[in-house]
């Protein structure tokens, strides 16, 4: 009984231990992102996963859990270092031991280094800093000191100045803990060791090797060259295509929020013609009515939640009547009758018709929103208005039966891809031989389009060589239109591709962090003309071509996120579509700013947290 009442002690005083320690660890992560004075007990709470009352529990105040958090780092860097002293041997040893200390990813991180200065920086805080940490860094530089001494009269090198070394060599170790703030996954422990080592070799010649490091052991992510620009205008960073709670605020933020494309008027023209639509956990139903009016519907039962219609189209003749239950809906949405009413006493019709979404016409092309709010997309799209104009868009019919296909990647991979062209000369021989280098990215007001101008050049491929022989001219576009292939994106998601024989639309599904559906069809004005169908079929083989040379891209890029030492921001000027791609997803996910991943369990919170600012 006693052993038992000691073990349930013991296991009491681990958990409140462990407790305080992921308490200090939220605060690390709090000050790192919003500063000492904005880091709240609410905040610390919230990244923790933990409720306010807690953080009380264990600190009665948010000054007591400031500086428990400043304690806790300041006790484990002085145990680091005297631990590496016992075991050094002579000066030149401690020295490379206090170099390997201050780079141990344990000791110096981002949140850590953030904690440090923060309490420097901020001039409330640094009394504090001071007396918990003053007298520990004044003796540990005197003891840097004592060793830059012994060197020194250890040579016959009369002229150094101990002193003045060792403070040289405090500064320079200072600077790679803001280096580590300021650009955590650019900075390079290695290179930093070598760093020191060559400035002690600077001093004190040939005294100490090149290859007594423990840093060499340290895992690759740590020593990942290049830079990392966790701003609103850099890439973002490889995290954000491998971490599934990033994925689920993603499709929250940007699919359901965002105008989906879910076919065009031509498909729907009859009343009771309907087109389905699902992404993101969510379905649509696009419905003519009686009074030949689109409505938009969340594709759900308000009985039990079924799919009111099957398919990816069809046709409700004169009502639309759920295959579960056989609850029964107007093309208005509105419900029209309950088998078994008299099952559901009181319930009252006129609030259970099906719930409405946000729909809206452009050129022909239907759109909805599971999500309210935001830009109209005839506010979106106004800026490319009249470069579309020529295409008689509203006038289209379907060419040929909507595809979806789907691949191993996450979805950012395929946009990353289209939304540059210079890969084209490289990885698109088609396309660099039917419009060279007339093919421009260009950006309107926020909207990211494309131009080529089919040239007369001779092409070595026969789909492109003949496509450009015989295509014809069109009477309803303008010259300038003639030959233009146009790609016009529509954020986040989607890309029509203009042509003069042909108007298509390609957009990506997300399904999971590393598996999208992409979704397309082919839409043409009525030309029965020999040319024109063979111009359509050339089209076809271009962009079968491109497609396939695409998917390969994708798959190289997908593996490359995975790597250590994925690049970032190393762009040419030509790929500038890829930062405005990643730079409007950070406008709307704000955590995608950080270089470094949130906590398990805490990257909504800390999403949330930020855009309140």
């Amino acid at each position: 009984m006693t052993q038992a009442i000691i073990r349930t002690a013991v296991d009491d005083i681990d958990s409140r231990q462990d407790r305080r320690a992921q308490l200090i660890e939220a605060t690390m992560e709090g000050i790192r992102q919003f500063g000492i004075s904005k880091t709240t007990v609410a905040k610390v709470a919230t990244l923790a996963g933990l409720s306010p009352g807690i953080v009380n529990f264990y600190f009665k105040s948010k000054e007591q859990l400031l500086l428990e958090t400043l304690k806790s780092i300041a006790s484990e860097y002085e145990s680091a270092v005297a631990d590496a002293l016992d075991r050094a041997r002579g000066a030149e040893e401690s020295l490379l031991a206090i170099i390997d200390v201050n780079l141990d990813e344990k000791i110096l991180n981002p949140r850590t280094a953030s904690v440090w200065y923060a309490f420097w920086g901020e001039s409330q805080a640094r009394a504090d800093y001071l007396r918990i940490f003053g007298q520990r860094e004044a003796a540990m530089q005197e003891r840097v000191y004592s060793l830059f001494e012994a060197l020194s009269e250890s040579t016959e090198r009369t002229s150094i100045n101990a002193r003045a070394v060792a403070r040289a060599f405090d500064a320079l170790i200072d600077s790679f803990w803001e280096d580590c703030m300021a650009d955590p996954q650019g900075f390079d422990r290695g290179l930093s060791r070598e760093t020191c080592v060559a400035y002690l070799n600077s001093v004190f010649p040939d005294r100490f090797a090149h290859d007594q490091s423990t840093v060499s052991d340290l895992p690759s992510s740590s020593k990942r060259r290049g830079s990392e620009d966790a701003s609103v205008d850099g890439m973002l960073t490889t995290w954000t295509y491998r971490n599934s709670e990033f994925f689920d605020v993603e499709m929250d933020t940007l699919l359901k929020r965002q105008w989906m494309l879910v076919g065009h008027i031509s498909e729907i023209a009859n009343c009771g013609d309907y087109l389905t639509f699902d992404v993101a956990g969510e379905r649509a139903l696009v419905i003519r009515d009686k009074n030949g009016k689109l409505q938009a519907f969340h594709n759900v039962c308000q009985h039990r939640g079924s799919r009111v219609v099957e398919g990816e189209r069809g046709n409700c003749p004169r009502s639309i009547v759920c295959p579960f239950h056989g609850w029964t809906y107007n093309l208005d949405g509105s419900l029209k009758n309950i088998p078994a009413a008299n099952t559901f006493p009181g319930i009252d019709k006129k609030k259970h018709g099906l719930v409405a979404l946000e729909l809206e016409e452009w050129q022909g092309f239907v759109f909805v929103r599971f999500k309210s709010g935001g830009v109209s997309l005839a506010e979106q799209l106004k800026p490319v208005e009249h470069l579309v104009a020529p295409y008689r868009m509203a006038e289209l019919q379907p060419r040929s039966k909507r595809y979806r296909k789907e691949y191993a990647y996450n979805w950012k991979i395929i946009h990353d891809v289209d939304n540059e062209g210079y890969h084209v000369p490289m990885a698109h021989p088609s396309l660099q031989q039917l419009y060279g280098k007339s093919y421009k990215d260009l950006e309107v007001d926020g909207v990211v389009y494309s131009t080529g101008i089919v040239d007369d050049q001779p092409a070595r491929l026969w789909s492109v060589s003949n496509y450009k022989k015989i295509l014809p001219r069109f009477d309803h576009l303008p010259d300038e239109h003639q030959r233009l292939w146009l790609y016009v994106g529509v954020f986040p998601n989607m890309v029509f591709a203009i042509y003069p024989d042909s108007v298509e639309f390609y957009m990506t599904l997300p399904l999971s962090v590393d598996r999208t559906a992409m979704i397309g069809a082919s839409y043409v004005l009525t030309d029965e003309r020999r040319e024109v169908r063979v111009t359509r079929y050339l089209n076809d083989r271009i962009n079968m071509l491109t497609d396939k040379e695409d998917r390969n891209l994708c798959k190289w890029l997908q593996e490359g996120v995975r790597s250590s030492v994925f690049p970032i921001n190393m762009l040419s000027e030509l790929e500038h579509g890829v930062l405005g791609f990643h730079r409007r997803i950070k406008e709307r996910i704000p955590v995608a700013r950080l270089a470094d991943e949130p906590a398990p369990g805490t990257l909504k919170q800390v999403n949330d947290l930020m855009l309140d600012g």
